[in-house]
């Protein structure tokens, strides 16, 4: 027994209590239920002592009178442990504790070796505390679910597990669990924290009435809870808490390493571990690689792509397109097995890296991956491009042979689209760094206003009647010198300078133009070519009208050249562009006409009003008759339809001749004069009118 801590004077006739000692203000706390109890006690004539529980606290009340009839109440904390059964619980909860560290350190601890660990902490509590049911309960991520892990029943005993509670049908219970240290339910019947768990909860568990919760605290939060369960009415003590606490925060750092190993263990994972098809990632593959070289002479590295996996996509959607990915993977996996190593880069860029003795039969192996297979209910046929590059002879290292397979790889597409083959040589990456420095040096010329245009005169063989300028532009590159368009226009439409660097052309031809009409060449055209992606963009008509409203310039005297192909991309976009160009006033052209395959289609469809007949008929069109043959074809179709005709590439006196008698009228070309920079324009003009 512990000291007297309070005595009350139960007054019998004037039925009050009055605190004659208090140390623990134990009258203030008394309710009007335990107050009954006093006065029913101290009726009883054998006065035997009986314990009470007060405020969570369980006192020891011996019950006394006096031969005057005043009845007193010793209140005496009851000590329900000994001092040996202290010492034997302590030794208990000291060896399950280095069990738990044990397992924890160890860096082989998986749920299945937890669980073990987990149950026997939950035995041990259960003797320590003398309860029927101790239960490990963990949260959803939401913490809107508990699920037991395990449920050990002493009365059996047996563990189970996978029951859940949520937080739908037990709302205050949920909110008492996560605000609160410890969770002391001494009576579940009247404890509002678990009104709505009872009855029917508590009775399905076998008649539970007294709960005791520890949270189990882990660093991102409450993960959970440790629950005694009693099949007795309890008070739980300080000791009871202070137990099942202890234990709780022992599994939460259980746990909290298991996480982490789970954690670390998922990083790696998608360190090395494409989550799509699970085969190996980069890292992964040079990791491996690296390896093999290491201990081989040679092996050939494969980067292998998808022809038109974009297409694939878009008909069979993601999920199709993710299915496709899968299948190959597995193909090649299967196909391509240890200690051949593939990896998957991203989207629909494979890589193998094939032993010496593999090579041989690579061919053979990858027919068997170009076979046709089901997805989406569909079968599906996928053709494969790839790169190749052997070590040690193109590359040292994994990177470098991996560069250099894709390489080769991208200098393949630009020869073709699809079934694409090629091995990497020198040459490949030399043209490359080429094409990357003038690419660079296209941002860094159009900073630097490195462009100019040439104007090259469009002649009235009859009348001498300059009609017109084709402007050309010319890159003034500073250590290369005058860069023509051919060498670079196509780097442009790559990397979508083309749109700048067309605007660039249309705001210099109108501010020629308006220049020219000011010195009084108001009769004069300029005609640029317009980039098929520039000719559809949407800007494309703002900025004509801006320049419009700018300069003092009429959209007739503009003319704008499109080449045949400008209609392939979209056919019906390019139909209503010529429509909105018209509309403007603007003249359109189309350039090199004849070249392509569909160019009398284009005069019967589209609203042209000018064509340009190529250089390439002109060339032998003194020795060919069949060439000439053909430019008057064009000539006659064109005057039957109404449109001008300009010839490109005239250069001779014989040539002119020809033209001239098939009814040419307007000629470009250097038999009058080449492209000339506006500061020579001029000088051109004077030199003309002095030989006329």
């Amino acid at each position: 027994m512990g000291q007297t801590v309070a005595v009350l004077h139960i007054d019998r006739i004037t039925y009050q209590l009055h605190p004659l000692l208090d140390q623990t203000s134990i009258f203030s706390q008394l309710t009007t239920h335990e107050q009954d109890i006093l006065w029913s006690k101290s009726n009883d004539l054998d006065f035997k002592p009986f314990q009470l529980a007060i405020n969570d606290a369980l006192y020891e009340i011996t019950m006394g009178s006096t031969p005057s009839g005043n009845h007193f109440a010793l209140f005496t904390a009851h000590e329900e442990k000994a001092l040996r059964s202290l010492f034997e619980i302590e030794a208990t909860m000291r060896e399950q504790q280095m069990k738990l560290f044990e397992l924890a350190k160890s860096r082989s601890i998986t749920k299945e070796s937890l669980k073990e660990t987990i149950e026997n902490a939950c035995e041990t509590i259960a003797q320590l505390i003398q309860v029927e049911r101790v239960g490990i309960w963990l949260f959803n991520p939401s913490q809107t679910v508990l699920e037991a892990q395990t449920i050990y029943d002493a009365r059996i005993p047996t563990h189970n597990f996978g029951q859940t509670v949520d937080e739908l049908h037990y709302p205050t219970y949920f909110e008492a669990v996560q605000s609160a240290r410890s969770l002391a339910i001494h009576d579940v019947k009247t404890d509002p924290r678990v009104a709505e768990m009872y009855p029917e909860y508590f009775e399905s568990m076998g008649g539970i009435r007294s709960m005791l919760d520890a949270p189990i605290m882990l660093s991102s939060g409450i993960g959970g809870v440790l629950c005694c369960e009693s099949l007795s009415k309890r008070v739980w003590t300080e000791l009871d808490q202070t137990l099942v606490g202890t234990l709780a925060d022992m599994v939460a750092f259980l746990y909290e390493r298991i996480y982490r190993i789970e954690a670390e263990a998922r990083i790696e994972e998608l360190a090395y571990v494409d989550q799509l098809t699970g085969l190996p990632n980069q890292n992964a593959f040079e990791d491996t690689v690296s390896t093999h070289l290491a201990e081989q002479a040679s092996g050939t590295f494969i980067y292998l792509v998808i022809d038109q996996f974009a297409t694939i996509q878009e008909v069979l959607g993601f999920d199709g397109g993710d299915e496709v990915l899968q299948e190959i993977a597995h193909r090649l996996k299967m196909n391509f097995k240890e200690p051949n190593v593939v990896a998957r880069l991203a989207m629909d860029h494979f890589v193998l890296y094939l032993q010496p003795q593999e090579r041989l039969h690579f061919e053979e192996k990858f027919m068997e991956i170009k076979k046709p297979f089901h997805s989406k209910g569909q079968e599906v046929y996928v053709t494969y491009s790839y790169g190749r590059a052997d070590y040690p002879i193109h590359g040292d290292n994994v990177k470098h042979c991996l560069q250099s397979a894709q390489i080769a790889l991208s200098h393949g597409k630009k020869l073709g689209s699809q079934s694409i083959a090629s091995i990497f040589n020198p040459f490949m990456k030399e043209q490359s760094a080429d094409i990357l420095h003038t690419e660079f040096n296209l941002r860094k010329g159009l900073d630097m206003n490195e462009f100019s245009l040439y104007y090259q005169p469009q002649v009235n063989s009859r009348t001498g009647i300059v009609e017109g300028f084709e402007a050309l532009i010319r890159w003034h590159h500073p250590d290369k010198g005058i860069i023509p368009p051919f060498d670079f226009i196509h780097h442009a439409e790559s990397t979508g300078l083309i749109l700048p660097i067309g605007e660039w052309v249309i705001e210099q031809a109108f501010q020629q133009l308006e220049k020219w009409q000011s010195q009084g060449f108001s009769t004069c055209t300029i005609s640029i070519n317009i980039s098929p992606r520039h000719f559809l963009h949407e800007k494309l008509l703002p900025y004509l009208k801006s320049c419009l409203e700018t300069y003092d310039v009429q959209p007739h005297q503009f003319v704008i050249e499109i080449t045949e192909n400008v209609a392939m991309g979209d056919y019906l976009a390019a139909q209503t562009r010529i429509a909105e160009l018209h509309e403007l006033g603007f003249l359109i052209s189309i350039d090199d006409f004849g070249t392509g395959f569909s160019a009398f289609i284009y005069l019967q469809h589209f609203s042209i009003d000018e064509i340009k007949i190529d250089r390439q008929f002109i060339l032998d069109i003194e020795t060919n008759k069949k060439s000439l043959g053909i430019v008057k074809t064009i000539v006659d179709l064109a005057n039957l339809l109404e449109l001008r005709v300009v010839v490109e590439g005239v250069e001779t006196q014989q040539q002119l001749e020809l033209l001239q008698a098939i009814g040419c009228k307007t000629i470009q070309g250097y038999y009058y004069a080449r492209p000339l920079p506006t500061s020579e324009i001029e000088q051109w003009f004077e030199k003309r009118s002095s030989h006329s």
